[in-house]
């Protein structure tokens, strides 16, 4: 208690002698307690034992002087009549307890193939989101429903740390396709094709020849070895079948064809308070088409995010406009078309374009165009052997 307030006095009497006396015989602490002269002494007390002190000088007739006060207390004296540092000082205590019990971060470990956020989204499905007193979550009860509900999950592990929310998970990791390379199988053609090459044949007995033409489904390499002096046995095939095929994709399109006209993207602010959003404009179109995207920007405390912050809401108006194609714009389309179909199903792939021929046709309300490639590439596929040992 010394540390929370000290006095320091000076007593100046006649009879100096008495007085050191009688607040040696006091039954309050007196600290540093010397003599200055013949006529004074001086010392320190606890703030709550001064009106013994003065009336201790009283009685000896002595001259009390207060030389120094010090101490949390009397700062706390030095505001007790300004009560908007009063108001002040009791939110602020609500505010640190509120905040040291409201969800307002949290730290997840663990997660390999769900992201944070998606863990986050779970959990606010069960009760926990950002904003939620933390007294009122049964942490335990949405513990086994996560792990009830969801098959990703072998463990969770949910706890509080003032207004963390600490996850760690365990996810059920999927065991890899096995692929049975001791299980018995033929290699079959998956196309009509002409072989052009034979690349690693591992495994297995070839069965057609270099530049030998064969129909989809035909046996290629076959996984049944001739045992010639014993029975036959079986094997699991392998080996690369470069064969030369063709393939017909058709495209199409009409002269006359919807097309999407974007105007200037706009962006509207609303105030987000414990999950409440209040609009910071006065209006908006609601009579157009748009594309939505929104962000949240919170507000950060040393590097806390708290649940208050701007939302930016952004729009990008749009019309849907009827555009007529004259017949080399729609060819120029289909063009486009073909090169992506190419990108996406031919580029990095183990197939080669040979030759590529276009037969674009005129209809009344389009074109269509029916390319045909010439392709090379592995015609192989596997097909089980159902031995019998």
């Amino acid at each position: 208690m010394k540390f929370s307030g000290i006095v320091r006095f000076r007593i100046v009497s006649g009879d100096i002698t008495d007085v050191v006396n009688r607040i040696r015989n006091s039954y309050f602490s007196v600290y540093n307690l010397k003599a200055e002269n013949s006529m004074s002494v001086v010392g320190e007390i606890n703030w709550y034992n001064l009106n013994e002190l003065k009336e201790l000088a009283t009685e000896c007739k002595a001259q009390l002087e207060i030389v120094e006060k010090g101490g949390p207390v009397f700062w706390l004296f030095r505001y007790k009549k300004r009560v908007g540092f009063g108001i002040g000082a009791i939110l602020a205590a609500v505010m640190i307890f509120y905040f040291s019990n409201i969800v307002l971060r949290f730290e997840i470990s663990g997660n390999e193939t769900l992201s944070d956020e998606q863990i986050v989204s779970i959990l606010g499905d069960y009760g926990i989101s950002v904003g939620k007193f933390i007294p009122s979550i049964d942490i335990r009860d949405v513990e086994r429903r996560v792990i009830g509900a969801f098959d990703n999950f072998s463990w969770i592990g949910i706890r509080a740390s003032g207004c963390r929310i600490i996850v760690r998970v365990s996810e059920i990791t999927k065991a890899p396709e096995m692929i049975p390379v001791n299980s018995p199988c033929n290699i079959i053609s998956a196309k009509d094709a002409q072989i052009v090459d034979i690349r690693n044949v591992y495994m297995g007995m070839l069965v057609p020849m270099l530049y030998d033409g064969v129909k989809k489904g035909d046996l290629l390499i076959s996984g049944t070895v001739d045992g010639k002096l014993d029975h036959d046995y079986y094997v699991h095939a392998m080996g690369e079948i470069i064969g030369r095929y063709d393939e017909k994709v058709t495209f199409y399109q009409p002269f006359s064809d919807t097309v999407r006209n974007y105007e200037e993207e706009y962006t509207r602010k609303s105030l987000y308070f414990f999950g409440l959003r209040v609009p910071l404009y006065l209006n908006r179109k609601s009579d157009m088409l748009y594309d939505y995207s929104e962000y949240l920007n919170y507000v950060q405390i040393f590097e806390l995010k708290i649940p208050v912050g701007i939302v930016y809401s952004e729009y990008k108006p749009y019309e849907d406009n009827e555009v007529i194609y004259s017949e080399e714009q729609v060819q120029a389309i289909l063009e486009e078309k073909i090169a992506l179909y190419e990108k996406n199903f031919y580029d990095g792939e183990d197939i080669v374009i040979i030759s590529c021929k276009k037969d674009f046709r005129k209809l009344p309300e389009g074109i269509k165009v029916t390319v045909t490639y010439t392709l090379e590439g592995d015609i192989g596929i596997k097909q089980d052997i159902m031995a019998k040992y």
